[in-house]
């Protein structure tokens, strides 16, 4: 009777050990089906992708790399000058007097500001992507030859705009160059 028992349990525990490997073996399976819908949605979300982008203009291309870069930097607020963004703000002949900064287009040669670039942004004038950075650039080594000491607030915000700026442009210089190698060793 023991003995008979003990068959009995074996045969049950190998009964349950073969219904934990079916389901083991069915869990697994969802697993890798699972997988391969992930990886057969992520690849139709990047053809999709990449025929969008061929169908793309130059100008929309170029559009689509400048245009977060731009809408960091007039996002941009400076709390040593209290969350505001002077960077967007126009100042010319017509009214550096009234903004208090009477000199400002005697020593500022070429004024450039966010205001300036947004309208070539939305309209997507620029040509090439130097372009953008020099209007970039220009914004910010004004406001430093304007604001020459180090410890003013106005010189202090364009070094921090010029800091993020410069990594932000570092970042795509370094996937243009990328995606260059990646079609140059494709064909």
């Amino acid at each position: 009777l023991r003995r008979e028992r003990e068959i009995e349990d074996r045969e049950r525990q190998r009964s349950v050990d073969r219904a934990r490997e079916r389901e083991r073996q069915r869990e697994s399976q969802r697993q890798r089906e699972e997988e391969k819908a992930r990886l057969r949605a992520e690849k139709e979300r990047e053809e999709k992708a990449r025929r969008e982008r061929m169908a793309e203009t130059p100008q929309q291309a170029l559009h689509r790399l400048y245009e977060p870069i731009f809408r960091f930097l007039w996002d941009m607020e400076f709390a040593n000058l209290h969350g505001t963004n002077p960077f967007r703000i126009v100042i010319d002949k017509s009214n550096c007097a009234g903004m208090g900064v009477p000199d400002y287009c005697d020593v500022i040669k070429k004024p450039m500001n966010l205001t300036y670039i947004q309208e070539k942004v939305d309209a997507k004038k620029y040509e090439t992507l130097q372009e953008f950075f020099g209007d970039v650039e220009l914004t910010v080594s004004n406001a430093l030859l304007y604001n020459s000491d180090p410890k003013n607030e106005f010189h202090i915000a364009a070094k921090e705009m010029k800091k993020k700026f410069k990594k932000m442009a570092k970042r795509v210089i370094q996937s243009l160059q990328q995606q260059q190698l990646q079609q140059q060793q494709q064909g």
